[in-house]
């Protein structure tokens, strides 16, 4: 007797949905990171130091998040 196992790897398709979909998150935030540094340049270039702070502020996180996308992804 032949005992069938279920396919445990997820539809080709759905799989490249799933990467397509972190794909475009992940350059999303790389939009957000490269908009945010832009800023701070313009910032400092102008001798604003305390505004390129702020916009400092939170990119740590966005780029914990832009690598934990790519691992995903490799």
């Amino acid at each position: 007797m032949t005992t069938q196992h279920p396919n445990l790897q997820p539809p080709l398709a759905a799989d490249d949905d799933l990467r397509r979909r972190i794909l475009e998150r992940a350059q999303a935030v790389n939009v957000h990171l490269v908009t945010a540094l832009a800023t701070v340049a313009d910032d400092l270039a102008q001798g604003h130091n305390l505004a390129a702070l702020g916009a400092l502020d939170g990119l740590e996180r966005q780029i914990n998040t832009l690598r934990s996308l790519l691992l995903l992804l490799s």
